[in-house]
């Protein structure tokens, strides 16, 4: 009995075991390149664990996340237990500080008392940042010595223009291939990525130079981006940030083709009533008389009281009888573009020239 009660007291002191050491690998797999927007809310991570002897994740199992070395980003508990090897991780209010000098930082999974480590696992790198929206950010390159006011900001889904975009004061583009800068617009890549010194700047700085970082960039738009959702998104060093139209003012839009006149001819002086055939003519009929929609050498038309048919392929304008001014002093004739604007004015929304579009004002 005695030493039955002895083992039962042995028993009772003996200590528990100490924890394992827990082995396996955690894997970044999601941002892929373990690059991560620094100072941002919210940001995802996707992590796994795998190998030999790793630890089956679970919701009572894990009890915190490190997301690299400073203190308001470790011990998380925003994170999500997707499977028995993964989960998701959020940065925290405020997210995590750049990474000093863009060196890598460890993460760390913490497991019933015990943690598990991935060293040089995650960098967090300053994300794009542009100029504020009344500062109008993003412009066509060719506008930018307008004033402000005047500047535009409606692009040709055709593409083929140029853009230029501001940077926010706090935040610089790198024109150095390492930093892989890019930019994508209403769904579309854009191409030949130029920086510049200065937001009106004219010579591009070189690619190679380390510290060669500017305060604007222009790239050529590509064909085919959307009109109903024109987001701006920046690249560079592996992070990417998307701009919606309330940060940028930017529109696409299709802009409208002139394809036929039911009048190639009419006499100078005269009002010649002449329907203009073509394709996306705005059908908003407030905007007809208040801001200029046909042209004839430059000069305003006039319109019937219906003055776009409800498919928007017809207009139904006036020829101005202005001719003089239109054609030059003394000149009474000759041949006339007739060009179509929808809604304001702008390098994105009016139709290109053509032989379709001419129409011929004859002295009689």
């Amino acid at each position: 009995m005695a030493g039955a009660a002895a083992m039962a007291t042995s028993a009772f002191i003996m200590p528990s075991p100490a924890h394992a050491a827990l082995s396996g690998t955690i894997a970044v797999t999601s941002p892929s390149n373990a690059k991560i927007a620094a100072d941002t809310a919210k940001q995802v991570v996707l992590l796994t664990v795998s190998g030999a002897g790793a630890p089956v994740l679970s919701e009572d199992t894990v009890t915190g996340v490190d997301l690299g070395g400073d203190a308001a980003c470790q011990n998380l508990d925003t994170y999500v237990v997707t499977s028995a090897t993964t989960i998701s991780v959020k940065t925290p209010t405020g997210g995590c500080p750049v990474s000093s000098g863009g060196t890598a930082e460890p993460i760390v999974l913490r497991i019933s008392g015990d943690t598990l480590t991935k060293t040089s696992a995650i960098t967090f790198v300053p994300p794009p940042a542009i100029a504020a929206v009344g500062d109008n950010p993003v412009i066509t390159d060719n506008s930018v010595s307008l004033l402000p006011a005047n500047q535009v900001k409606t692009f040709n889904s055709a593409g083929g223009q140029y853009v230029r975009i501001t940077a926010d004061a706090a935040f610089a583009f790198d024109p150095r291939s390492s930093a892989a800068l890019s930019v994508n617009m209403g769904g579309k890549a854009g191409t030949d990525v130029k920086v510049y010194a200065t937001a009106t700047g004219t010579t591009p700085l070189a690619n190679t130079v380390a510290g060669s970082v500017g305060n604007a960039l222009t790239f050529k738009t590509a064909s085919g981006m959307t009109t109903t959702d024109p987001l701006v998104t920046i690249t560079q060093n592996g992070v990417s940030k998307s701009f919606l139209p309330a940060a940028t003012g930017v529109s696409v839009v299709t802009p409208p083709t002139v394809t036929g006149l039911s009048l190639t001819s009419g006499r100078a002086g005269d009002a010649t009533a002449v329907t203009v055939k073509g394709t996306n003519f705005d059908k908003v009929g407030g905007n007809y008389g208040t801001t200029t929609l046909v042209k004839f050498c430059g000069q305003n038309a006039t319109f019937a009281a219906t003055p776009v048919n409800a498919a928007g392929t017809e207009i139904y304008a006036i020829t101005p009888t202005a001719v003089t001014t239109m054609l030059g002093a003394s000149k009474y004739a000759g041949p006339c573009d007739v060009v179509v604007t929808n809604s304001t004015p702008s390098a994105g929304n009016t139709s290109a020239v053509n032989a379709a579009a001419s129409f011929t004002f004859v002295k009689e």
